[in-house]
């Protein structure tokens, strides 16, 4: 487990960015009408006791706010604006929303998003992508991601947003960690989110549930394991605020989906989350695309059903 680790680590750019670097906006790469742009957003004053730290304390969030309407229509429309508030994969210790993976994902979200907005005579979707802190270093360990996140959304509520109109989404390791932010949310005095939507998330940290990995999926099994382990460092595997398959959900936990791919190594995950949150009474939809490994939601080039994917996010969202 430890070289699929340093295999992992190895191949980053660099593992303790600053929050300067963090927040820098690219200026080549960025599709045509595409706008992005960024906020730092404070520290919570209202971060729940459940994921303070006496090693790990809260800091400023780089918040990238991407669309493609003019940023005026933002300003004049926040109360009544759909916003997707986007945790991004990469095992808890890779990736960043300026990414082109992530930018051209964005892209393709926005283009679906916005062809249901004007449908429907709304103002244009904002995508709300922040920058957590990455668990390369010890002080970035368990739960200075989710205080980012807690935080990032306190700044959108703060921005006066309406909560009903936020949808958290998040892929991967971040639809995780999107689901234990949700949960937060509820032990918080903030309002709770109108939807949330998952793409394949890595959600049993434990990975008890997991027998064996799917010979021809793109990442194995040991990899999460040793990434999960990184990022957790003492934390239990077996805690909700770790593994979101063990959230005791309830019957006003927000309106769910989740889309995986039958040959995902941690679709299981994904089957556990709606069963969990409908047995309490919950709304919750599961999408399982036949013969789909992980990833399947960033590569359309090869995976069609990766469109679906985003329409049916849309169809949520402004449902």
């Amino acid at each position: 487990m430890a070289s699929a680790l340093q295999s992992v680590l190895s191949s980053l750019p660099s593992a303790t960015q600053s929050l300067a670097e963090r927040a820098q906006v690219p200026s080549q790469g960025i599709p045509e009408g595409f706008r992005i742009s960024c906020e730092l957003a404070p520290p919570s004053s209202q971060i729940p006791a459940s994921i303070h730290s006496t090693s790990v304390q809260p800091d400023q969030v780089p918040v990238f706010f991407c669309t493609d309407a003019p940023s005026e229509s933002f300003a004049d429309a926040k109360n009544g604006i759909k916003v997707i508030l986007h945790v991004h994969g990469g095992g808890n210790v890779s990736g960043h929303p300026t990414e082109m993976r992530f930018i051209s994902f964005f892209s393709r979200m926005l283009r679906v998003l916005g062809k249901k907005s004007g449908a429907g005579g709304s103002s244009g979707p904002i995508i709300a992508a922040p920058s957590y802190r990455l668990a390369t270093v010890p002080e970035n360990l368990f739960p200075a991601a989710l205080q980012d996140m807690f935080s990032a959304y306190h700044h959108l509520i703060s921005k006066g947003l309406g909560a009903e109109n936020i949808t958290i989404t998040g892929d991967s390791a971040g639809g995780n960690l999107a689901l234990v932010l949700t949960y937060i949310i509820s032990q918080s005095t903030l309002p709770m989110p109108g939807h949330v939507v998952l793409f394949s998330p890595d959600a049993d940290l434990t990975y008890a549930s997991y027998t064996e990995s799917i010979p021809h999926d793109i990442i194995h099994l040991s990899s999460y394991q040793a990434c999960s382990s990184q990022y957790l460092g003492n934390f239990p595997a077996n805690d909700p605020l770790a593994s979101g398959v063990l959230i005791p959900f309830t019957a006003s936990w927000p309106k769910t989906l989740v889309m995986t791919g039958t040959a995902d190594n941690v679709a299981e995950s994904s089957r556990r989350i709606v069963n969990g949150i409908r047995e309490a009474g919950g709304i919750a939809e599961l999408v399982e695309y036949a013969d789909l490994t992980h990833g399947w939601w960033m590569f359309p080039h090869i995976f069609p059903q990766s469109d679906d994917g985003l329409e049916r996010l849309a169809g949520f969202v402004y449902d």
